[in-house]
């Protein structure tokens, strides 16, 4: 899963890379650069809590146990 999470910030870093060039040869309008960069802060918000919420679920998953203790108790059989 982590991987998931480092694509996410390779895509992140690509479309500001993609944002500079735009900026660069003065190909984006004031109006789209406002509308990028809330679209950035927006992806960058949920990357973290994307993250975050990984994390809460690898805590809660480590906690429990993965099957039941009869399951288990009749595959030790």
């Amino acid at each position: 899963m982590k991987g998931r999470v480092e694509g996410m910030d390779e895509k992140n870093t690509d479309y500001s890379a993609k944002k500079r060039t735009l900026l660069e040869q003065e190909l984006i309008s004031p109006q789209a650069l406002q509308l990028i960069t809330e679209l950035e802060a927006e992806l960058n918000l949920l990357c973290k809590q994307n993250e975050s919420l990984r994390k809460a679920l690898r805590s809660k998953s480590a906690q429990s146990p993965r099957m039941s203790t009869k399951l288990r108790d009749a595959l030790y059989e």
